[in-house]
């Protein structure tokens, strides 16, 4: 695969690369992820050996990489993987020109399969992030929505990662889990930030059809926190992490002094990513490409193009898409760029169906910087303003 410098334009060129690991140890009720609870090593290595044929083929997305494109091992639980498994795909990502000299590696984690031996290795082999699936430090809400961890061991993963050398070290939350009380999110909250890490990526809760926990839910078996309580948790979050020094930079995550993920920016500034694995799916600027969605139909077809799905993406749909990312950021989205990349005024052609939300102070224009953004209360309403762009 070529790689070039910086010269060429951002979104004509390669700027992350995903990896998809579909292995768990065992799945979360309110998942619906393309993920597998499998403990079958045999399977995971003829996973891995058709994940590097893909890499050897060049994947879908045919434009040149972007030698400090980033690097994301997601799930899945790419850490239920044995570390030999791991090693051999990033020996294919450098052998292919695909890992050169990363922004940055993220490796998610689920603090379950974490070990200080484990951690060290992902370490040596040029991982400088990484990412805890925490979800809450509450035992009950964990058994509740089936973590295989507790409380203690995502906190001894924490210490173990810094021990193993990482700096640059995240952990993603959930609210409105059922049980759930505004003292235990805060405690949660407290005790997390008492770690010292400087990302937190926080969700609300989201009851998606078909998962064991909404059937839980449907039958009364389990009770969610009611939409006043949820709504609570939403301000505590907002205001506990403000305090704590935590920048809000996009809708669900937070960072201390600058610690982004670069890796998500590519999403959020719509900008192409390769990606690799079983519904994997990339995107080059101008079509979407998802690879197989069963892991035995992907073994089966990795290597060849048959193996993806394409979708072609209008016009229309590419300046939705776009400003559906860029305004979830703080920062916003920069009108400049959609004028240079679609063609279109965003000011001029949604004039009359942005004005009610510039008028009760959900959305704002910059003008120095020709952006628009969402304002705090905009982000808490956020998809009332995505609707204007990805449904006209």
């Amino acid at each position: 695969m070529k790689s070039v410098g910086e010269k060429m334009e951002q979104h004509k060129i390669i700027q992350a690369i995903y990896l998809h690991i579909p292995f768990c140890v065992q799945k979360c009720l309110y998942c619906d992820f393309a993920s597998y609870a499998c403990r079958d090593i045999s399977m995971m290595e003829r996973y891995v050996d058709a994940v590097c044929k893909e890499i050897a083929a060049g994947g879908a997305v045919r434009l040149p990489v972007n030698p400090n494109a980033t690097i994301y091992f997601g799930g899945g639980t790419p850490s239920t993987l044995p570390i030999e498994c791991i090693a051999k795909i990033v020996g294919a990502l450098k052998k292919y020109k695909f890992w050169q000299q990363p922004a940055e590696a993220t490796i998610e984690v689920n603090p379950g399969t974490a070990d200080l031996d484990k951690l060290k290795v992902l370490r040596a082999l040029d991982f400088d992030r990484i990412s805890f699936g925490v979800q809450s430090l509450n035992d009950s809400e964990l058994k509740t929505i089936g973590r295989i961890h507790s409380a203690r061991e995502a906190l001894q993963a924490i210490a173990w990662a810094k021990e193993a050398g990482f700096t640059r070290i995240s952990a993603d939350l959930i609210y409105a889990l059922p049980g759930q009380t505004l003292e235990s999110l805060r405690q949660t909250l407290e005790e997390l930030v008492a770690t010292g890490i400087e990302h937190i990526s926080v969700y609300g809760l989201i009851l998606e059809e078909g998962t064991p926990l909404e059937k839980l839910v449907r039958e009364g078996k389990l009770t969610l926190p009611d939409e006043d309580t949820a709504a609570d948790m939403y301000e505590l979050v907002q205001d506990f992490l403000r305090e704590q020094g935590f920048e809000r930079y996009e809708i669900s995550n937070y960072a201390k002094n600058g610690q982004y993920s670069k890796h998500n920016l590519v999403y959020w500034q719509y900008q192409p990513y390769a990606a690799f694995g079983a519904a994997a799916c990339g995107f080059d600027g101008a079509s979407r490409f998802t690879a197989k969605e069963t892991v035995e139909d992907y073994i089966a077809q990795a290597g060849n193009d048959t193996i993806y799905n394409e979708e072609n993406l209008s016009k229309q749909e590419l300046l939705g898409e776009f400003m559906f990312m860029g305004l979830r950021k703080s920062s916003g989205a920069n009108l400049q760029e959609a004028r240079e990349r679609f063609g279109v005024d965003v000011l001029e052609r949604f004039a009359s169906e942005m004005e009610p939300f510039f008028q009760n102070g959900m959305l704002l224009y910059d003008s120095e910087r020709d952006v628009l953004k969402l304002t705090e209360r905009g982000m808490e309403l956020g998809n009332l303003i995505f609707e204007i762009f990805v449904t006209v």
